[in-house]
């Protein structure tokens, strides 16, 4: 029965991430909790509840887990509901600053692992426990609300997709793969060779065949789960709010910079922590990301192209792991 509830819940979190992303719903749920600004209390409580909800039905609840999340996302609707949300259309220094502050907090509180994003860890029949990364879901939705809806800043997230969007997607995907491709192989940081999972396939197809089908499933996989997030936060907040400040060439590199440094505490390419060569690629990678964001407009380009760059490494350059 607890794992059901958790599935629930888990199906619940992506249903309101979807919603969410959606302008229109975005602007509707602004304007409900403009209309009483304590109603902004309501997100981190309906948070804390579907913690509370999922993590108890599989006895993982945990009062200091708790409170530091009733922390995480208590200070910043403080923050919005002492500075009221934003009536006019102008963005000034003050409204930068406070989304500024708001994003940085969701996000640095992540990226140095105060908060842990597995929310639980469970078993699903005879395979081994899996963390569920629900506080990801839960802090973006957070983000995409408290920004989008109370402070009316656009993330540039919109579900919907132009045919104008295409050319510069592909390209930059074309452009961007040649340009990792030959850096990491010429220096060694990654190794051709098609993932075990694949050569291995529980049907046994052909490689022909499995390659491909391989592709098909990875992309919307990683678009789902790493690439929208990601995208959400690096392109759609941080440097969508440099580009305010900054313009967009500069805000481009800076926040590819952020990029790649949030990079330097994880193990990959065959280094340990702090990983400064994966910082370099990542960091070149972001600049590609970014540039279709530019270019676009649009998180949904530019992370697809996110998706497809980390399906070609995850696939195809890991020495067949």
């Amino acid at each position: 029965m607890g794992i059901v509830v958790v599935i629930i819940g888990a199906v619940i979190l992506a249903v309101t991430l979807i919603a969410v992303m959606k302008k229109s719903t975005r602007e509707g749920v602004g304007a409900w909790l403009v209309e009483k600004p304590l109603r902004i209390w309501w997100l981190p409580c309906l948070l804390l509840m579907h913690y509370s909800m999922v993590s108890a039905a599989v006895n993982q609840w945990g009062f200091n887990f708790f409170a530091l999340l009733a922390v995480y996302f208590g200070l910043p609707t403080l923050l919005l509901y002492l500075t009221g949300p934003k009536s006019g259309d102008t963005l000034t220094g003050r409204d930068l600053a406070i989304n500024f502050a708001v994003v940085l907090w969701i996000w640095l509180l992540i990226e140095l692992k105060i908060v842990n994003t597995n929310w639980l860890r469970v078993q699903f029949g005879s395979a081994k426990p899996t963390a569920l990364p629900l506080g990801v879901y839960g802090a973006i939705i957070y983000a995409l609300v408290a920004l989008s809806g109370w402070r009316r800043f656009d993330l540039k997230c919109d579900l919907s997709v132009k045919k104008s969007d295409v050319l510069p997607t592909v390209a930059t995907f074309g452009v961007l793969s040649i340009t990792l491709l030959l850096i990491t192989l010429s220096t060694g940081l990654t190794t051709p060779g098609i993932a075990k999972v694949v050569r291995l396939n529980p049907l046994g197809v052909p490689l022909i065949v499995a390659v491909p089908i391989a592709v098909l499933i990875a992309v919307p996989m990683i678009f789902v789960s790493i690439g929208v997030v990601e995208e959400i936060l690096f392109r759609g907040a941080i440097q969508n709010l440099l580009w305010r400040r900054l313009g967009p060439i500069c805000a481009l590199v800076v926040a590819s910079i952020v990029f790649g440094l949030a990079h330097v505490n994880k193990s990959a390419l065959g280094f340990d922590v702090p990983n400064w060569p994966y910082a370099g690629v990542a960091a070149i990678a972001g600049f590609g990301y970014g540039f279709v964001f530019w270019k676009t407009n649009s998180v949904i380009a530019s992370a697809t192209v996110h998706a497809m760059v980390d399906a070609m490494w995850v696939l195809f350059l890991r020495g067949g792991k």
